[in-house]
């Protein structure tokens, strides 16, 4: 891993040392000893980190964490209302459909429940 690291600085420097010369790659390369194709491979290495890492950076908004207390709903008295036979039925919400058909059912034919 350290091998890694001291190849990456080295070419990184030599990078640097480059886009300040004013010379062509291919004269650089030749001052500084090392094959032409290598050198563009790490110049172009190089610089797409680099554009990626400024693309990244700018693309991304803002990110700010916010403390948030969830509360439970409060307790509601919700009712359906029906009217059968001069009745007036009054069912909580979610109670069986088909529960409350057969009651409203049984108070309009006036069978017992």
């Amino acid at each position: 891993m350290k091998q890694r690291e001291a190849r990456r600085r080295f070419w990184t420097s030599l990078m640097a040392r480059f886009e300040g010369s004013g010379k062509s790659r291919r004269e650089f390369a030749a001052e500084s000893g090392v094959g032409l194709a290598i050198f563009q491979y790490w110049l172009y290495k190089l610089r797409r980190e680099r554009e990626a890492k400024v693309t990244r950076k700018s693309s991304l908004p803002d990110v700010r964490l916010v403390p948030v207390t969830v509360k439970a709903p409060p307790m509601t008295s919700a009712v359906i209302e029906v009217r059968v036979a001069g009745v007036r039925l009054r069912v909580p919400l979610g109670v069986d459909a088909d529960y409350v058909a057969r009651l409203a059912a049984a108070l309009r034919d006036g069978r017992p429940c």
